[in-house]
């Protein structure tokens, strides 16, 4: 027991060390524990799996530099995967800081398609009609940040090409062949395949949620692990096919797409750091119990 009451004092800069070195060594070791994905990952998986070709889909990256950790890594696997299915992703955001967020996803995520393609096509695991060079306004777009949340998506429900007469860079997207439509027909919400928001606070995908009656659109979340709880309510009612939840939601996303991105590196960091602080907790209440037991006996 006086072991225990020992550790107890134990200075607090070695409890430092010991967290830093969970979280450092297994990034410089490069270890790689298994991931196993859960349902509501799976679930917005084959989601995607299952949309035709060339079926456009709205990614609103509702985040800015502070989450891009958490909610970065699920933004780029959901994109390798459609450029993966040859499904063109339209990108937007509802946060200033969006649009540059969607960019650094599109660029990691056209990279990531460009050096897999010829091992992807070997194996049979692309889309018939993918080719290996992407085109920005042909494949994708990234059309960057409008204000107004509810109200926006409102407006993108009314003309869908309104808000955006021109992409994040100033091109017009009149004569984009991304949204060109076999009949000849305007580009609208309906032709939108899901819309995904990837969510750190207000502004993300209960803007979406609240005006779903009007879109009438397959909806699916990547949220902040500290927002999974408060999202699982949309997934229970059926109102969200799927979500990716901090972390760890990417890192089974990346199993799925059989990618090793930051998600599936960061679950060792992330995994052996909570078990040593859970650790510390459990001797820290041992000692806490041997140190009121001594006392007592004291006493007696």
């Amino acid at each position: 027991m006086e072991f225990f009451i020992k550790l107890k004092n134990l200075d607090r800069r070695w409890v430092f060390l010991c967290v830093a070195a969970s979280v450092v060594l297994p990034m410089l070791l490069k270890f790689d524990f298994p991931v196993f994905p859960g349902k509501s990952v799976t679930n917005l998986f084959k989601f995607v799996e299952t949309l035709p070709e060339g079926t456009r889909c709205f990614l609103s990256f509702d985040y800015d530099p502070a989450s891009e950790p958490e909610l970065g890594p699920s933004a780029i696997a959901i994109l390798a995967h459609m450029f993966r299915r040859n499904i063109k992703p339209l990108c937007g955001a509802n946060w200033p800081l969006g649009g540059e967020m969607a960019e650094s996803a599109l660029d990691t995520a056209a990279k990531i398609y460009t050096s897999t393609y010829d091992e992807m096509k070997a194996a049979g695991k692309l889309a018939p009609g993918c080719k290996p060079k992407l085109v920005k306004g042909e494949d994708y777009v990234n059309l960057g940040y409008k204000p107004g949340a509810v109200i926006h998506v409102k407006a993108l429900v009314a003309d869908f090409m309104g808000p955006y007469p021109a992409d994040r860079d100033g091109n017009s997207t009149k004569e984009m062949a991304v949204f060109k439509s076999p009949d000849g027909h305007k580009f609208e919400i309906k032709d939108v395949g899901i819309i995904v928001s990837f969510t750190a606070g207000t502004g993300g995908i209960e803007a979406f949620i609240n005006v779903a009656g009007d879109h009438k659109r397959p909806m699916a979340a990547g949220c902040t692990s500290v927002n999974i709880p408060r999202f699982i309510t949309y997934l229970q009612t059926g109102q969200l096919v799927g979500m990716t939840g901090g972390l760890p939601g990417a890192a089974e996303y990346e199993t799925l797409i059989e990618y090793m991105g930051k998600g599936r590196e960061g679950m060792a960091p992330q995994s052996i750091a909570h078990l040593i602080i859970m650790l510390f907790i459990i001797v820290g209440n041992i000692a806490y119990i041997a140190e009121q037991r001594i006392a007592k006996k004291n006493k007696a």
